[in-house]
């Protein structure tokens, strides 16, 4: 090899070491100190946190969704595409190898110019060998193209995340809906027949005097009121019951009712802090990643200005016989060194920049929007867990005053010391603490479900920064 190809080797290699373009640094985001709603409860996330609800059928709908479900393996197929589209990349930047071969016949004309060469017009020609083509990396073109591929394959794995965890989320909260609405129904029940009760007596009483029809009337419209409550409660649960369906692949899902809602959520997990966000949630890495990606391919834009170099090189034979291809003083062989200049494209470079430059302000801002998301819906969580803690403590408080205004009603029903509609006027008011107690569960479990989603779930990756 010739010393001014050995020299130009060497410059390619140390020139290699640098890459046009930005290199990428995490642009300043809003944030804060701590969350001011407070740091939640002392929990860790588990990886299967779902299963702290108690509820085996629940856990096995979890499994189906993540199964069967068209959004998680639509996220599943874009980050095998982003793997592929990584691996492509990376390849450009290894020497591509060919094998080759050909046999020619080539048929010289005698009325022409050229001489009829010794051997006669007939020419034959075989060839086989191996050739090659790098293009070397002097300005880091095909290195910010790689930057760029493997921050896009990241930001789609963490979509993929993103994208398990909601739907995990949106399983417990249809169930969740559907346990509620059993429960719902059986006390929307009790409060239907009491009002039909009423209505019956309070009908009786009119035929005897001892009631106007303006009470027959208002007992109407109590009992109407109660149909109307009753039909909400099974409309609700179909709709929930649908969409456990849809999430988990089985469009003709058909859940048994029970009255399994769980009575206790599990203690809400440690919030940490804001700054822990930034790691913690997928949807926010993702679009950091998106960001670096972004950045990347200014840097890949802006190396069209420079020349571009590129080695070639082969090995093989040739022969007029094919029995000699591979015999003695038949092997050929090119190394080469090309290099293309760019001098004038009316600006189709420039517009490329620009147009990166434009891409990476979006997915900055795109960033920037990402997390200030992530600190709006954690405090909102967190404001929901304490106030549906709160709230489920007055619902139960009430339901327990009502369990026990039944029973004395019910003792002095039994002693004839009440009036029937007295008793039916309790029983009718524990059903409908029931009922309300039964929404406040719901709503506690959706904080939970909530707060857990805002935090990014579980990330064994990730562990966050105790608050003092």
């Amino acid at each position: 090899m010739s010393k001014p190809l050995l020299s130009g080797l060497a410059a390619a290699c140390l020139l290699s070491a640098c890459a046009v373009g930005p290199d990428y640094e995490r642009p300043a985001v809003p944030s804060a100190a701590a969350f001011p709603e407070g740091k939640g409860g002392s929990a860790v996330i588990a990886a299967d946190w779902w299963r702290g609800f108690g509820d085996v059928t629940l856990d096995g709908f979890v499994l189906q969704a993540l199964k069967n479900n068209a959004d998680v393996r639509v996220a599943v197929g874009r980050v095998e595409e982003a793997s592929a589209g990584l691996a492509d990349v990376a390849g450009a930047q290894l020497p591509s190898v060919t094998a080759g071969g050909g046999a020619t016949r080539t048929v010289v004309s005698t009325d022409s110019y050229t001489s009829i060469p010794s051997f006669g017009r007939t020419r034959n020609d075989f060839t086989v060998g191996l050739s090659t083509t790098f293009e070397l990396d002097f300005w880091g073109k095909l290195r910010r193209a790689s930057e760029a591929a493997r921050a896009q394959l990241l930001s789609t794995d963490e979509a993929r995340l993103q994208v398990e965890l909601a739907v995990v989320s949106s399983v417990v909260k249809a169930y969740g809906l559907v346990r509620s609405a059993d429960a719902q129904l059986m006390a929307a029940q009790d409060v239907l027949a009491a009002r039909e009760e009423e209505l019956r007596i309070i009908v009786q009483r009119v035929k005897f005097g001892a009631a106007g029809p303006g009470d027959a009337a208002q007992a109407e419209v109590a009992r109407a009121i109660a149909v109307s409550g009753l039909s909400d409660a099974r409309r609700t649960r179909a709709q929930a019951e649908h969409l456990l369906g849809f999430l988990i692949g089985t469009p003709d899902l058909v859940v048994k009712s029970e009255n399994t809602l769980a009575a206790a959520t599990p203690a809400p997990p440690a919030a940490g802090l804001p700054s822990d966000l930034l790691r913690r949630r997928p949807d926010v890495v993702a679009a950091e990643q998106a960001l670096i990606a972004a950045n990347a391919r200014i840097g890949y834009a802006k190396a069209a200005y420079y020349p571009t170099f590129s080695l070639t090189g082969a090995l093989g034979a040739e022969s007029k016989e094919f029995t000699s291809v591979f015999g003695s003083g038949t092997s050929t062989s090119l190394l080469g060194l090309n290099m293309s200049v760019p001098l004038l494209d009316f600006g189709r470079t420039a517009a490329r920049i620009d147009a990166a430059i434009a891409a990476q302000h979006q997915a900055a801002a795109a960033y920037e929007k990402a997390v200030l998301t992530a600190f709006r819906e954690v405090r909102d969580a967190l404001t929901d867990v304490r106030e549906t803690m709160i709230s489920l403590q007055a619902a139960t408080r009430r339901a327990n005053a009502a369990q026990e205004a039944f029973r004395i009603a019910a003792a002095r029903r039994d002693q004839g010391q009440i009036a029937p509609l007295e008793f039916l006027a309790a029983r009718r008011l524990l059903a409908e603490s029931q009922v309300a107690i039964a929404r406040v569960r719901l709503d506690r479990l959706g904080a939970q479900v909530d707060l857990v989603k805002a935090l990014g779930g579980a990330r064994p990756d990730v562990v966050p920064t105790p608050t003092k």
